[in-house]
């Protein structure tokens, strides 16, 4: 029968290890903790502290353990240990353990996977840009190797323990498969065991809209702060980035700003000041009533794409409708034989309000010698109609 020597000791952290032909079975491997050697040594076992013990036994024959369950296994073959340490009756933390006999292997407890998920699950893009990504996290114990599959054809060889990022999750269309998934599968394997778990992503990234915008305001005060209702946002699972140019401000309910996320079904909203009224008169009939518009452009920007909305103000009222009272039947003096200075004096119309026009406008006179006052200034000529 074949001799197998057995290095037995304790490491720098004062943990049990064992080496066998120069593969080490200790804190690393399985996690033993103590070893035992009955008898003359024909059979030693490790005995491991919690998930992850590691045992040797021989192939084909009667299994040492460490208890009163010593050569027991259970229906699917592993070996039966107590939970407590009542049957150990030698340690052996240095020195060479020999047992001759059978085939010596070592055995692998079950593996066991703790857990296997995914974070952030589901994948909502948040940010307002469409993420494809998420990290896998997965803890097992008793492996020895381990691989993740996906729904997609994907294969990654992992470690037993551990996470890996994944950034090319599925598109997601709103309305159609919203939100998108796709499916993980973690295998792990010990040369007794394999256990495999699954679980699924998903994910939200299409901010492609599809809603109309009204692009044309008209007919508004110069000079004016205006809350105007551009569209409302449809077509997308994830909020989306509605921005607009310097000066101008998107939002709803209160709440403005130069980009601002918005989701499916809210109500867009631009904050804009219309331009003061347009005092060209150029093309502008002489008894026309308006004069011209005052128009601005504004850009709104949002995924792939961009609107102009335009801005008008309203044209001006130019003609003034003057309702003149009469000042008849008067001389400049009425007492003239009592003025000793040229009797050549000016009279004086009523005062007149100008109140139909919307903006400033040239007065003329049709009469040479005629003067007027503005607002009770000086008497000035004027040019002739």
């Amino acid at each position: 029968m074949p001799t197998v020597t057995f290095s037995v000791g304790r490491n720098a952290d004062n943990e049990n290890f064992i080496n066998i032909g120069g593969f080490t079975v200790g804190p690393n491997n399985g996690n033993v903790s103590w070893f035992y050697g009955p008898g003359s040594y024909n059979g030693i076992s490790s005995y491991g502290n919690g998930p992850g013990g590691t045992a040797l036994r021989f192939s084909g024959s009667t299994f040492v353990g460490l208890d009163d369950n010593q050569g027991q296994y259970d229906e699917d073959g592993n070996p039966q240990f107590d939970s407590d340490y009542n049957d150990l009756t030698a340690t052996i933390t240095s020195g060479n353990a020999i047992f001759t006999g059978g085939q010596l292997y070592v055995y692998y407890d079950p593996v066991t996977i703790y857990s296997f998920f995914a974070s952030p699950n589901p994948q909502n893009s948040s940010g307002g840009t469409p993420s494809y990504s998420t990290t896998l996290y997965w803890s097992s114990v008793n492996g020895t190797s381990a691989s993740i599959t996906s729904s997609a054809g994907e294969y990654y060889n992992v470690g037993t323990s551990g996470n890996k990022t994944i950034n090319n999750l599925p598109q997601s269309t709103a309305g159609s498969n919203s939100p998108v998934s796709r499916s993980y599968n973690l295998t792990v394997s010990n040369p007794n065991s394999s256990k495999s778990s699954g679980t699924s992503v998903s994910a939200r990234n299409d901010n492609t809209l599809s809603n109309g915008w009204t692009t044309s305001f008209t007919n508004l005060n110069p000079s004016t702060l205006y809350t105007l209702s551009i569209g409302t946002l449809s077509g997308v699972d994830m909020p989306t980035t509605i921005s607009t140019t310097a000066g101008n401000f998107v939002g709803n309910g209160g709440s403005f700003s130069g980009a601002k996320n918005f989701t499916n079904g809210q109500a867009i909203q631009l904050r804009t000041t219309t331009l003061p009224f347009n005092t060209s008169m150029s093309g502008v009939a002489s008894n026309a009533t308006y004069g011209n518009t005052n128009s601005k452009t504004v850009t709104v920007s949002y995924p792939g794409g961009s609107v102009d909305i335009t801005i008008t103000t309203k044209a001006p009222v130019v003609k003034e409708t003057f309702n003149y009272a009469d000042n008849v039947g008067k001389f400049p003096y009425e007492d003239i034989d009592l003025v000793s200075n040229n009797p050549l004096e000016f009279t004086a119309s009523a005062q007149i309000t100008a109140d139909d026009i919307e903006i400033a406008q040239e007065v003329k006179l049709d009469k040479p010698d005629a003067q007027v006052s503005i607002n009770n200034g000086t008497w000035q000529n004027v040019r002739a109609i």
